[in-house]
C-alpha cells in the first residue's frame, strides 16, 4: 500500500463581491504541495478574480440560472459559483481527473453545496467515448499543479469523454473552460448548448498545449466568433510570467450582447 496522500483541511472567511456585508465561511480538503489553485485557497487570494470582475462591474447576474464548470479541478471554482447561482440555480463541474474529482466532491460536501453537480468526465467532442488523462504524483514532497494535467495518447487514467451537448441544461449564464488545450474539442461537443443558451464564455488559450491537441490559439479563437461571439483577452497590456507573456484566460461575449453594451473587461 502506498504512503497515504498528505492532506489538510483548511477554512477560511470569504467575502462574497455581491453584498460588500456577507461573509462565505468555507472548509477545503487541500493537497498542500499543490502550487497553484490550492495556494491561492491557502493564502487568502481569488484565484483568477478577473472573472469575478468581469461579472461584478458588467452587472450580470447569474441567480437561478446554471453555471457549467469544466475542468473543475479541486473546486476552488465550484464553492464561488455555487454562491452566485444562490438556492434555485444549478453548478455543473466536471473534473476528469479520477483523484482531484473525488476532492472536488469532499469539498462541495464539506460546504454543504447541494446545488453542485459532479461528474468524473472529460468533456470534448464526445466522438471517442473514452479518453487517456496524465495522473500526476499526488504522493509528492515536491511542489506540483495538479492542475497541469491534460488529455494523452499514452499511460494514464482511462476516463468517459461525453460531448457537452449530450447534457440538458436549463439557462446557462457561463461556461467556464479549462481543460489544459483541449479547448477546441470541448467547442466542438458544444455548439447546439451554446447556440440555444448563448452563455458567455471564460476560456483558457495557451497556444503550446492547442498545439499538441492537434490546434492553435488563431484556430480556437477563429472557431468561437464563427458562433457569432468577440473574444476579449482579459489584463490585456499587463505582463505575465507565461509562455506567451500575456495572461492565458480570455472571455467570449454573444456579439449580440456586445454591439449592444459597453462592456469592461478587468
Amino acid at each position: 500500500m502506498k504512503t497515504k496522500f498528505q492532506i489538510g483541511l483548511y477554512q477560511l472567511d470569504k467575502k462574497d463581491f455581491r453584498n460588500a456585508f456577507h461573509v462565505n465561511k468555507l472548509t477545503y480538503a487541500l493537497f498542500p504541495k499543490d502550487n497553484a489553485v490550492t495556494s491561492s485557497i491557502i493564502e487568502g487570494w481569488q484565484y483568477e478574480p478577473y472573472l469575478f470582475d468581469f461579472l461584478e462591474k458588467n452587472q450580470i447576474d447569474c441567480e437561478g440560472k446554471d453555471i457549467v464548470d469544466i475542468g473543475a479541478n479541486n473546486g476552488n471554482f465550484a464553492v464561488d459559483f455555487s454562491h452566485l447561482v444562490g438556492d434555485h440555480g444549478r453548478v455543473f463541474s466536471f473534473e476528469p481527473q479520477r483523484i482531484i474529482y473525488y476532492q472536488l466532491c469532499t469539498n462541495v460536501f464539506l460546504n454543504g453545496l447541494d446545488n453542485v453537480y459532479c461528474q468524473n468526465v472529460a468533456i470534448g467532442n464526445g466522438i471517442e467515448k473514452y479518453v487517456v488523462i496524465q495522473i500526476p504524483d499526488y504522493h509528492s514532497k515536491e511542489d506540483v499543479n495538479f492542475g497541469d494535467v491534460r488529455i494523452s495518447k499514452y499511460g494514464g487514467d482511462i476516463v468517459e469523454q461525453r460531448a457537452l451537448d449530450s447534457y440538458t441544461f436549463t439557462n446557462v449564464a457561463f461556461i467556464k473552460i479549462d481543460v489544459q488545450g483541449y479547448e477546441s474539442h470541448v467547442i466542438d461537443g458544444a455548439k447546439e448548448t451554446i447556440k440555444k443558451h448563448r452563455p458567455y464564455m471564460f476560456i483558457e488559450f495557451e497556444d503550446h498545449l492547442l498545439k499538441e491537441q492537434g490546434t492553435s490559439e488563431a484556430e480556437l479563437k477563429s472557431k468561437i466568433e464563427s458562433l457569432g461571439y468577440v473574444v476579449k483577452r482579459f489584463q490585456e497590456g499587463v505582463p505575465y510570467q507565461t509562455e506567451s507573456g500575456k495572461c492565458l484566460d480570455c472571455v467570449a461575449i454573444p456579439k449580440e450582447r456586445f454591439e449592444k453594451f459597453n462592456y469592461i473587461i478587468p
